[in-house]
């Protein structure tokens, strides 16, 4: 067996793998539908809003600072409403994950990164935090049981990417048959096109795209 044969087949093992961490991360999960009747009250879910994220240049200033307000005032709104505010955190997972997201994407979201925590602006005192570590934050077992066990059939959505795993977390619980809501002003995107498409999309799958007060 020879060396360059060896290291050709390490390298198809290696893209290989990445093609399914992709697929992995990008596809919705499904799930049992849930029972709506016995499941009145909603919760407002925060993805992603890491400073490891959005700390990146894929927004300026004023993306980030409206942003940052809207999903503030939104908190408020429903702490003082008293609906749960669920905080959702990525970390990828894996060694060989981690090594290529450190290669590629400079370790943003891998757990001993220093900004893998939420963004200290948004000034959150959320009554939950999960963990996820693809796209759909429904891919957390120990999420879906705190919306069962607090009757959660609503879900308000904010954070980013509005076309990744906001994306992604709607159709998870559309899946389920979960009432969906987003406040655009409260979901940063870095691909404004390809939102409008995907934006369409729900629309048409269900997701109540009007302003949350």
């Amino acid at each position: 067996m020879s060396v360059l044969w060896i290291i050709a087949t390490g390298i198809v093992i290696a893209v290989l793998y990445i093609l399914m961490e992709i697929r992995k991360i990008g596809t919705p999960t499904t799930g049992p539908k849930i029972n709506l009747a016995s499941r009145p009250e909603t919760a407002l879910l925060v993805i992603d809003m890491q400073t490891d994220f959005t700390s990146m240049s894929a927004w300026d200033d004023v993306q980030i600072e409206g942003a940052l307000s809207a999903i503030r005032s939104m908190t408020d709104s429903a702490h003082q409403s008293r609906r749960p505010v669920i905080v959702i955190r990525h970390e990828f997972e894996g060694r060989l994950a981690n090594m290529l997201n450190g290669w590629f994407n400079q370790g943003r979201g891998n757990a001993e990164s220093d900004g893998i925590g939420l963004d200290p602006r948004l000034a959150l005192n959320p009554d939950a935090e999960f963990v996820k570590s693809v796209g759909d934050a429904f891919s957390s077992s120990v999420f879906e049981q705190f919306l069962e066990e607090k009757q959660i059939g609503t879900l308000v959505l904010t954070g980013l990417d509005g076309c990744h795993c906001v994306n992604k977390t709607a159709q998870g619980a559309l899946n389920r048959g979960y009432r969906v809501q987003i406040d655009p002003a409260a979901v940063l995107v870095a691909d404004p096109s390809r939102w409008h498409g995907i934006r369409n999309q729900l629309a048409t799958a269900g997701v109540d795209f009007r302003p949350q007060t």
